[in-house]
């Protein structure tokens, strides 16, 4: 009998520590599961946190080289502008602020007709986009009706950065406006610029040349020598025409405006110039 109780009580034991050792390793599974899952998912975040720093980084490295060489495009195709006026652009195109243009002058600039302006404002267009605002001025009058009547009145209120003029030399001088009164047109009306916008620029340009004109020439000439005494920075487009015995092909019959020849030479000088390549 005793033996008997003894048998049973080591079988008991052995029984009981089988089960003990068994729940331990069905402890020690589900541990070391949960904490393998736990590891994945914190290395699974680390990972994506990783790779959107990565992919953040990646872009503002791409927008600063895009923008940089937005930046040298620019800076190449305004090269030809007056000083004051590249910094002007530069400044606005920082500012997200679109550079203001007007162009001035007489019927010669074709309005109606495909000329030399619509054909520039077009070029600026496409190479400038929303970064410029070219409006366009033509008025048939002398200088002097210019700069005493509204029309003045009306660039001045376009604020523009830049003003490319053609001071109606050509007009004053079908109508007897002298040089003096022309000079002092333009210089009233760049005073009125500065009054308005001290960082406005004036650029000058002549009209077209004249088939055998004698004192045309002569008050063109005037006109660049007063520019440069004044300091206003002017565009001698006259060295794209062709000799004085060959010009009568590029006018109108009455020479007042350029014909379709005519306005693209204008227009190719004027290009040339504020779309540098």
């Amino acid at each position: 009998m005793k033996s008997f109780l003894i048998t049973i009580l080591a079988i008991s034991c052995a029984a009981f520590l089988f089960l003990g050792n068994m729940y331990w390793k069905e402890r020690t599974s589900i541990s070391a599961t949960s904490d393998t899952a736990g590891t994945e998912t914190v290395n699974s975040e680390v990972a994506e946190d990783e790779k959107k720093e990565e992919e953040q980084v990646k872009d503002e490295v791409e927008t600063e080289s895009a923008q940089s060489e937005e930046d040298v495009d620019v800076q190449t195709l305004i090269s030809n502008w007056p000083e004051d006026a590249q910094q002007r652009f530069i400044s606005l195109l920082e500012e997200g602020e679109p550079f203001k243009m007007a162009v001035v002058g007489s019927n010669a600039m074709g309005l109606d007709e495909n000329g030399w302006a619509p054909q520039l404002m077009e070029a600026l267009g496409t190479n400038y986009g929303d970064h410029i605002d070219v409006q366009l001025f033509q008025y048939d009058l002398t200088s002097i009706d210019f700069i005493n009547g509204a029309e003045s009145d009306e660039v001045i209120s376009f604020e523009p950065d830049l003003v490319l003029f053609e001071p109606f030399s050509l007009v004053d001088n079908s109508n007897s406006v002298g040089t003096v009164q022309n000079h002092e047109s333009i210089l009233m009306f760049e005073n009125r610029l500065n009054e308005m916008n001290g960082k406005s620029v004036l650029l000058l340009q002549p009209p077209h040349p004249l088939a055998g004109a004698t004192y045309y020439p002569e008050q063109i000439e005037s006109l660049e020598e007063f520019a440069a005494e004044e300091g206003i920075p002017y565009i001698d487009h006259w060295t794209g025409w062709p000799e004085e015995n060959e010009l009568a092909d590029y006018l109108i019959e009455s020479q007042d405006t350029p014909n379709d020849r005519g306005h693209e030479i204008w227009a190719d000088q004027l290009i040339d110039y504020f779309v540098s390549e």
